[in-house]
């Protein structure tokens, strides 16, 4: 007797900077669901934060030029069709794996895929990732913390800090909460350093100048499986400087050796162990990206960041590392979906 597919509604779009990425995924993710488990509802949620009816929300998946009449089909409160069993949510960067949505979701009581809002809120601030972790042990790249209200009111004194700190060039400069290296500079001088740490804060309240680590840069994929976690094998991204928003998803520069031929067996087991720690620290669940940099002077790696909803596009690591692991695009999506619906059994405990 053939069951009643699950009513899954797809979370895409969105205000932030990464609203065509999340399409992009989107896409990937519609493309490699189990259309006989699954009833796919398209929710879109339109570059203004509109909330789009399942008709327009189609339109804004194909690429398509929202109609005139788009708001008389939409929403500015958060809302979801009747009837929803799981949500996939592919919304990156604020409003989209904050935590924010995650914790609407909480409320609802409606199963989703990925981390909780403690877990997402954490990782997405790549500042108090670094604080939480370093209070664990595990390295992270060092840096300065830095609030909109210090460099408008005290510019020269923060200026002077960070150069007191940091007296080495090449820097990065990144906004704290921002995904796929959106508003992030690399300033080689300090005649660079204030302007890209003005344009950082266009992205947010709080920013950071970090150390640029000149070596290599790995990744590894966690993936829920079957109450156990699931770590991909260590791969490393070669780009032509460094793996920003261009390489990621533009001009596919940026490739993937998985393994990595270039590390140690010992330093990679060592590496997966660290971002298994660093994945419970944080509360994660569901899936994860966790970049590493090794720095070539000395040997040692530094976590670098963590991605609580990392890309699904055809260029995207997360699902390229987890091929290498043997689990395809199709596995990928299915799996995560299961893993959200056995979470809310009353039998599941606790994240």
């Amino acid at each position: 007797m053939a069951t009643t597919p699950q009513k899954l509604a797809i979370l895409f779009g969105g205000t932030s900077a990464e609203h065509e990425i999340s399409l992009r995924s989107a896409r990937a993710v519609c493309e490699h669901l189990d259309t006989e488990r699954f009833e796919v509802i398209l929710c879109g949620i339109s570059p203004s934060g509109l909330w789009l009816d399942q008709a327009t929300s189609a339109a804004l998946l194909a690429g398509e030029a929202l109609p005139q009449d788009a708001k008389l089909a939409a929403s500015r409160v958060p809302v979801l069709p009747n009837g929803v069993d799981v949500v996939f949510p592919v919304l990156h960067g604020p409003g989209g794996e904050d935590g924010t949505l995650q914790g609407w979701l909480e409320l609802l009581g409606v199963p989703f895929v990925g981390s909780g809002c403690v877990g997402s809120a954490l990782a997405m601030d790549k500042a108090l990732t670094k604080h939480v972790l370093r209070s664990c042990n595990i390295p992270v790249v060092p840096w300065t913390d830095i609030r909109r209200r210090e460099w408008d009111q005290e510019r020269d004194a923060v200026l002077a800090n960070v150069m007191k700190r940091h007296d080495k060039f090449p820097l990065f400069v990144k906004p704290t909460a921002q995904g796929s290296s959106v508003g992030i500079r690399k300033v080689k001088d300090e005649s660079e350093l204030q302007e890209a740490m003005d344009y950082a804060f266009e992205f947010g309240d709080a920013i950071m100048v970090e150390k640029a680590i000149v070596g290599r840069e790995y990744e590894i994929a966690l993936l829920d499986n079957q109450g156990e976690v699931l770590i991909s094998e260590v791969g490393e991204i070669s780009t032509a400087d460094w793996y920003d928003y261009d390489s990621k998803y533009t001009n596919d520069t940026a490739v993937l050796t998985a393994p990595s031929e270039t590390i140690a067996p010992a330093l990679a087991g060592h590496m997966k162990e660290h971002a298994l720690k660093a994945a419970r620290v944080l509360r994660l669940r569901g899936m994860a990206r966790v970049d590493f940099l090794m720095e070539k002077s000395t040997g040692r790696f530094a976590l670098n960041e963590i991605n609580t909803l990392p890309g699904f596009t055809s260029i995207s690591m997360f699902p390229m590392l987890m091929a290498a692991a043997g689990v395809d695009m199709k596995q990928l999506v299915n799996r995560l979906v299961d893993a959200a619906l056995e979470r809310a059994k009353p039998s599941a405990g606790s994240a």
